[in-house]
């Protein structure tokens, strides 16, 4: 167990507060956007903005600070260069957040949620060169005009000393559209697990905007349905720490994932980024050895709405569910959590 000294320096490095501690390895790093960002005639919907990040290092936690009542998520990310020079910009379209490549996704918190420190000696790694972290918030479109002082922050923890365990990160979503008049309308993603070695889950996390009625994940290993995890997405997004199940995933397993939506009105919903759009979203990170995550990427499986689904047997009866003996509704229970959308 690592224990942290009294922090030697505090600087400020392009809008990110930077607190270094002593021989431990650890420092934190504050991110931070003006919630004025959201406000006036100028007003962005998301706001990115980026922050130097160093090489070689591993995000152990992530906090974010203060009431965030106005924000509905705020993502982190990695780039190799941002999409604009601009110290805050609208990057509601996704090609909008990085020039040239993609973001690589690090983590995604929504209202009403506490922060993730990752399990004990494991962490997310920087990457192998200088890149950049991207702040996305996204926040409401009625945000109090007597808040727009205060700052979207979200606090990182790093070190820099090597963990024994890298969490990579592996994502399952969809496109397309949800259609009228539907109560229980599914999509499905199944993937195969392409990792040449065993891969322990450290946690999973469920996410969609108001539609959706609930979301799961399943290992499909030959014929045999493993729940990873199932709940109701309009709740805060928690990255629920699952390493006491025991769960690994092994090279030809299916990952399959369900998201049930609800749209009683007259007009089909698309699948996207804005608030009156919908997303389905099950992120789940895994653990690789720390001397082996150089060449690990994250992975993506993407469903479509108009697709047929899953084909395959034994498909758990509750996997439209949200209610059982979750994780989630444990989670609900001692925190007394309520819903964000």
């Amino acid at each position: 167990m690592l224990t942290y000294r009294a922090i030697l320096t505090v600087s400020m490095v392009c809008g990110a507060v930077v607190a270094r501690a002593d021989d431990t390895g650890v420092y934190y790093k504050h991110l931070t956007l003006p919630l004025s960002t959201f406000v006036g005639e100028n007003k962005v919907e998301y706001g990115c903005a980026a922050f130097p990040l160093e090489a070689d290092e591993y995000i152990t936690e992530y906090l974010p600070i203060g009431e965030r009542d106005d924000v509905h998520h705020i993502t982190v990310g990695m780039c190799d260069e941002p999409y604009s020079d601009s110290a805050i910009w609208e990057c509601v379209d996704p090609n909008h957040v990085c020039k040239n490549t993609k973001r690589v996704f690090l983590y995604s918190w929504t209202n009403g949620a506490p922060g993730w420190t990752l399990p004990k000696d494991t962490g997310i790694y920087t990457g192998d060169r200088a890149r950049y972290f991207i702040l996305q918030v996204h926040g409401r479109d009625d945000i109090s005009e007597d808040r727009v002082a205060e700052f979207a922050h979200m606090r990182l923890k790093i070190r820099t000393n090597k963990p024994r365990m890298a969490a990579a990160i592996s994502l399952y979503n969809i496109n397309g559209y949800i259609p009228p008049h539907v109560d229980k309308f599914t999509v499905d993603t199944a993937c195969e697990w392409n990792r040449t070695a065993p891969a322990p889950i450290l946690a999973y996390g469920l996410h969609t905007h108001s539609k959706g009625v609930a979301l799961s994940g399943y290992i499909v290993r030959r014929g045999q349905w493993i729940e990873i995890g199932r709940g109701n997405p309009l709740y805060p997004l928690v990255m629920f720490d699952v390493t006491y199940k025991g769960l690994v995933l092994y090279p030809g397993d299916i990952v399959a994932t369900r998201c049930t939506f609800r749209n009683t009105g007259d007009t089909k919903v698309d699948i996207g980024y804005s608030h009156v759009q919908d997303m389905c979203n099950f992120f789940l990170y895994y653990g690789v050895n720390s001397n082996d995550i150089a060449g690990t990427k994250t992975l993506n499986c993407i469903g479509n709405t108009q697709d047929e689904g899953w084909q395959f047997d034994n498909i758990p009866s509750d996997a439209s569910e949200p209610g059982g003996d979750t994780d989630q509704l444990k989670y609900i229970r001692k925190y007394n959590m309520t819903k964000s959308y």
